[in-house]
């Protein structure tokens, strides 16, 4: 995927920015999916969770569980029932001391089922962030559930400023010619359209200066591009559309008259991708992966969250850099 991001620094700031409603698992109906249960506790108090609910599943959350303030994730191991006639799925309820409680329906299964989560209508706002994060058959699982409870009180803040700077970003980046690095290609965006809706957003004090943010957000991407080969020829155009892009970025973050931000960790879901026009020869030339991961999105977006981790956090902490120092101005 990082290669992704030097070819279209675009669509890596929707997959920086940006739980993904539902996605299709493709494997073996033999066995069960297996996952592993990420639950951060972001609030200053102590964190209590539930499972309820378990249709279908081999190896279940646990029935109860608490999680301490400023302490690692609590990681559980569960699995689906490989021989399962009907949808597998279960409820995760988080509730901090004193407060209330936030409720995530979650489904989870191989092909022909489905994996994907939705929320409580009545959970209070913001409080909870979640993503199904795929992963490559070397971690020893299929998924990782990440689930975040805190007070979620910078979320409006953030999709506040995210709506009255991207569009000023989005119209720069029109007509823009962009050199793909010792490619021979350069490409001219067109048109493109970003509609991103963030969903939690976790700021907590760092005794060291400054703070430890996380967020989730989903984003809808689409570019209308043109591009120049030197293999393929010139004035190449096509498309590429990308739905309920997903992704949980941490890092380290400073407010002031500007904000800083490092990136540390990410991870990503996509819905669905399609890359239409000629520009499909010339990213296949030189990212053949490419090409063929997009054509089944979930195993694109677990080599992101595996093999490629670090280096899509390199490439975003690159783009970060290169618009703070007036790249899209």
């Amino acid at each position: 995927m990082q290669s992704l991001i030097r070819l279209l620094p675009l669509l890596a700031a929707a997959n920086a920015l940006v739980p993904a409603p539902r996605l299709s698992t493709a494997g073996d109906d033999t066995r069960g999916l297996t996952a592993q249960i990420h639950i951060y506790n972001q609030w200053t108090k102590q964190l209590t969770g539930t499972g309820t609910d378990n249709q279908q599943m081999s190896v279940s959350p646990p029935a109860s569980f608490q999680v301490a303030t400023n302490a690692p994730p609590q990681k559980y191991s569960i699995e689906t029932n490989g021989k399962a006639t009907g949808q597998s799925s279960f409820k995760l309820n988080l509730k901090p001391q004193s407060g209330s409680q936030s409720t995530v329906n979650v489904e989870l299964g191989l092909s022909p089922w489905k994996a994907g989560f939705t929320l409580d209508s009545k959970n209070p706002a913001s409080q909870v962030g979640v993503l199904l994060a795929p992963k490559e058959s070397s971690s020893g699982r299929d998924l990782d559930l990440l689930f975040f409870s805190g007070s979620g009180s910078f979320t409006s803040l953030v999709q506040g400023q995210i709506d009255q700077k991207l569009p000023e970003m989005l119209a720069k980046l029109k007509g823009k010619q962009i050199t793909v690095p010792d490619k021979d290609v350069t490409l001219v965006v067109n048109d493109i359209k970003v509609a991103v809706k963030v969903s939690y957003v976790s700021l907590v004090s760092n005794p060291k200066g400054g703070y430890f943010l996380d967020a989730v957000a989903n984003a809808d991407v689409e570019a209308q591009l043109t591009m120049n080969s030197k293999t393929r020829g010139n004035n190449l155009k096509g498309s590429i559309k990308l739905k309920n892009v997903s992704a949980w970025i941490n890092g380290d973050a400073k407010l002031g008259v500007s904000i800083e931000f490092f990136a540390k960790d990410l991870q990503v879901s996509i819905g669905s991708a399609d890359v239409t026009g000629a520009i499909v020869d010339v990213i296949g030339d030189i990212y053949p992966s490419i090409i063929a991961n997009l054509k089944t999105p979930h195993l694109f977006a677990a080599v992101a969250n595996t093999s490629d981790r670090q280096a899509n956090v390199d490439a975003l902490n690159k783009l970060i850099k290169d618009i703070q120092n007036g790249a899209f101005a």
